[in-house]
């Protein structure tokens, strides 16, 4: 339909321009995949007055040399060569008529060879104008397999550490190549060849190698194909075969006398499983009171001290035999149990203390890297209750005793100025003020007198029991003042008449 329509555009204009010279109009190139159709298109644009077409012939050019692959002849009909006859032919039917019309000869292949790569001649002849020709080129793509394995089938791990080709990725017979990528887990490296095959198509080869080990037994590898914007994947799981890994438990550390179903257990990792185990002593021979059950001893009855001593379990896989060992001590008491609620409680402990001194140590920190500034507003802006008390001002000798003359002005009369400093030997003391105008008022020197320890009665309201008769209003008071060093002061006795 397409070249229907370049045909009528390319007529049309020959038409209206009145004059149009004999051309043939094919497209530069064309391409197609292996086993799949592809159309070389082919126009004649006739002049006006139009020229008769005689022959058209469709060649194949090789190394330089021309092969017939089709010929239209109005007069012989359509033939096509052995090597493309069921393969090649015209697409439009009118060429394959009795009378037939030649403009449109495009060949169409229906299933694609890459021995159909190649430059196409589309040769039209004519009369009286001669011949008319133009090419198109083939291009062939080939999409290619892709194949994943392992490298062998068995994978052993050694001590050697080796690096082995654990798999293989094949990109096979692509045109152009492809891509390959892998994706795992596992550390290894890639190497990566191409090969190029009689037919023009490369096959690209990929090994991934790696030091085949236990820890990468049953990883998997992904092979990734990229081609022509299309991407291909295959994976395998890794078989690594090593030799057991063994280890002995049962064991608590608290084996005592006459201690019942105790027993060692033979544990194993081991790729093919263990097929033997074997049980033994060092520097003696087994008990007979314990049993060999396969991988595990079994310890019958109470146990004793000569059950005690190094127990040794071999196991045996196809690859290689491992052993490992655990020395049994036999005491004469139970050691104490410690519960679980006690672990948990330890531990509970111990995560608050390590919390608090975190949290501790981070205000700290904070602490330190705060600015001066900032602390100091912090202090000025604190609650009262949490601010320190300013030192007391450091008094000096005056103001003591100016202060002492105002608790003596205090006094109600200078009869108590005169008794208060003779009852309590104030002598010593230099005095800021001049003594009173009236005579002090001495008291005749008398044994002191014991008031008698009168009894309560039994029975009083319970406010009176904490009434006390009122004293003369004598004041005996003693104060001190630092940082004066104060004598030791007599014992002020009050005489009452």
């Amino acid at each position: 339909m397409e070249n229907s329509v370049l045909w009528i555009f390319l007529t049309a204009t020959c038409v209206i321009k009145g004059v149009c010279s004999q051309s043939v109009q094919m497209e530069a190139g064309q391409s197609g995949f292996v086993g799949s159709k592809v159309d070389l298109p082919c126009l004649f644009i006739n002049s006006i007055p139009p020229v008769k077409i005689s022959q058209v012939t469709w060649q194949k050019v090789i190394n330089g040399k021309k092969q017939n692959v089709a010929i239209a002849n109005p007069s012989l009909g359509v033939s096509v060569a052995p090597p493309f006859k069921d393969r090649v032919s015209f697409k439009n039917p009118v060429v394959r008529r009795r009378t037939p019309s030649l403009e449109d000869t495009t060949l169409t292949f229906s299933s694609l060879r890459l021995s159909d790569e190649a430059t196409y001649i589309c040769e039209y002849t004519t009369f009286p104008a001669g011949n008319r020709e133009n090419t198109v080129n083939l291009t062939v793509y080939a999409r290619p397999l892709t194949q994943m394995s392992l490298s062998t089938p068995t994978l052993v791990a050694r001590s050697s550490n080796l690096k082995t080709p654990v798999a293989t990725c094949l990109s096979a017979n692509g045109k152009p190549p492809g891509t390959i990528r892998w994706d795992t887990r596992v550390r290894g490296e890639a190497t990566t060849q191409e090969i190029r095959n009689s037919d023009g198509t490369i096959t690209v080869r990929s090994d991934f190698i790696l030091v085949p080990s236990k820890n990468t037994h049953l990883e998997k590898l992904t092979c990734i194909t990229s081609y022509n914007q299309e991407t291909y994947t295959d994976s395998v799981t890794l078989d690594i075969q090593y030799e057991p890994e063994v280890s002995v438990e049962g064991f608590d550390g608290n084996w005592y006398l006459d201690r019942q179903n105790v027993e060692l257990t033979c544990l194993t990792d081991a790729n093919p499983p263990v097929s033997l185990f074997q049980w033994r002593m060092l520097n003696g021979s087994i008990p007979n009171s314990v049993e060999i059950r396969d991988n595990v001893l079994l310890f019958k009855g109470p146990i004793r001290y000569e059950v005690g001593g190094i127990y040794v379990c071999d196991a045996t896989n196809s690859i290689g035999t491992s052993s490992a060992f655990m020395e049994i001590s036999i005491t004469e008491e139970p050691l104490p149990q410690v519960g679980t609620g006690d672990v948990f409680s330890v531990l509970g402990m111990l995560l608050a203390v390590g919390l608090i001194l975190g949290v501790a140590i981070t205000v700290l920190l904070l602490n330190r890297r705060k600015p001066r500034g900032e602390m100091d507003a912090d202090s000025t802006d604190s609650a009262p209750s949490l601010k320190l008390a300013p030192p007391p001002a450091r008094r000096k000798p005056g103001d003591e005793f100016q202060r002492s003359g105002r608790v003596y002005e205090d006094l109600p009369n200078t009869a108590d100025y005169v008794s208060y400093r003779l009852a309590c030997n104030k002598d010593d003391y230099p005095e800021p003020y001049s003594p009173p105008i009236n005579p002090p008022l001495s008291l005749p020197d008398s044994p002191p007198i014991n008031p008698p320890l009168l009894p309560l009665p039994a029975r009083l309201h319970p406010l009176q029991q904490y009434l006390l008769p009122r004293l003369p209003s004598l004041l005996c008071l003693q104060i001190s003042f630092p940082p004066l060093p104060i004598p030791p002061s007599r014992p002020c006795t009050l005489h009452l008449p």
